[in-house]
């Protein structure tokens, strides 16, 4: 076999899955897409640090723990690869330093609660903007103050 039909044959062997070239930009915490598929319109997905009470706030809004059997692409190479933790759900150091380490865990939230509380933070926006609008109708007016994005 010659080397040009070796290479096409690598060629057709990586074209089969998603190629990522090497020294792209990729985040840590990004899922693969085979992963985020399965949770498309079903939940929302969000890394939460585990510091300031954030996991307990997090699953007192409804949140519950991404385990390793809901994200079977990810491979014990990946995310896993610095899964220490005991009850087994999907965590990554996300900060080393002097301080203790912060560890991030994956979780969910069914997609109509969380599009819940995606309405209730704009009505809060909404209020704020409402309260920043300068004054008409005969009252003063600040030149250049603050207009809300339409």
């Amino acid at each position: 076999m010659s080397t040009d039909e070796n290479k096409t044959k690598r060629r057709r062997a990586i074209d089969k899955s998603k190629r990522v070239p090497f020294g792209a930009h990729r985040t840590k915490l990004q899922l693969s897409d085979k992963d985020q598929e399965q949770f498309e319109g079903k939940w929302n997905l969000r890394w939460v640090n585990d510091q300031d009470g954030r996991i307990a706030a997090a699953e007192h809004g409804g949140y519950t723990f991404v385990h390793p059997d809901d994200v079977p692409s990810l491979g014990s190479g990946s995310l896993h690869g610095e899964n220490s933790d005991p009850n087994a759900r999907v965590s990554k150091v996300v900060s080393k330093g002097t301080q203790e380490p912060i560890r991030a865990y994956l979780m969910k939230i069914n997609m109509d609660w969380y599009k819940e509380d995606q309405l209730a933070k704009e009505e809060i926006n909404l209020q704020v903007d409402r309260s920043l609008l300068p004054v008409s109708e005969g009252g003063a007016s600040i030149e250049g103050g603050y207009t809300p994005a339409q």
